[in-house]
């Protein structure tokens, strides 16, 4: 009996001992199947990521909500020149920033659709920023002020007086080389009062 007994401790030990092998096999071949397939990983792109320059030159679209007047699509071209940023702006079927806004205005009031601003990449060991590594994984963000050009607009005042006032139109974003939103304010020439007396709203845009 007792012979009996070991017999079947060992045969069982045995069986253990191939399921545990046959079992490693199996994981080392997923593994193995997924790297031959190119699967990524988080953490691969974030590797992407790191060390990448914020830029900003490229085309950009996306949204611009304003507070009087709603939603509306944008446009942005830009070129970053080392943190130089110039480029052209519109949304089209904005009272103010749109195709038709200065229609009837006259030539001195034509929007050349320009901005102009600065770009600043995040620094080191700033907010996403491993401070115990030595690449620096937040280089791919930054922030951006933009403004359109001035376009000065003069009119005589209640006492007949002419007076002239600069109009422009700002915007603030942060994000990375792909991805930017924030807050746009301002006074505008157009065919609407509160171009005048002033837009504000937020703004969210992807680089093509």
């Amino acid at each position: 009996m007792i012979e009996y007994l070991k017999g079947s401790l060992e045969i069982r030990n045995m069986l253990t001992h191939v399921t545990n092998k046959l079992l490693v096999a199996s994981l080392l071949s997923a593994t193995l199947v997924l790297s031959g397939c190119g699967a990524t990983t988080s953490s691969d792109a974030m590797n992407i990521q790191i060390g990448k320059k914020f830029s900003l030159t490229g085309h950009w679209t996306g949204q611009l909500v304003d507070v009087k007047y709603g939603i509306h699509s944008i446009n942005m071209t830009l070129n970053d020149g080392g943190g130089a940023i110039t480029g052209t702006l519109i949304a089209p079927t904005h009272k103010c920033l749109g195709d038709d806004s200065n229609m009837g205005l006259g030539n001195m009031y034509e929007w050349n659709l320009k901005i102009s601003g600065t770009a600043t990449q995040a620094a080191e060991h700033s907010d996403g920023d491993n401070i115990l590594t030595p690449e620096q994984e937040n280089s791919n963000s930054g922030t951006a002020d933009l403004e359109t050009d001035v376009i000065s607009e003069t009119f005589p005042d209640e006492a007949g007086e002419e007076v002239t006032i600069d109009r422009q139109v700002f915007f603030s974003l942060s994000g990375n080389s792909d991805s930017l939103s924030g807050r746009f304010s301002g006074t505008w020439i157009g065919t609407d009062i509160y171009c005048r007396s002033g837009i504000q709203g937020t703004i969210a845009i992807t680089r093509g």
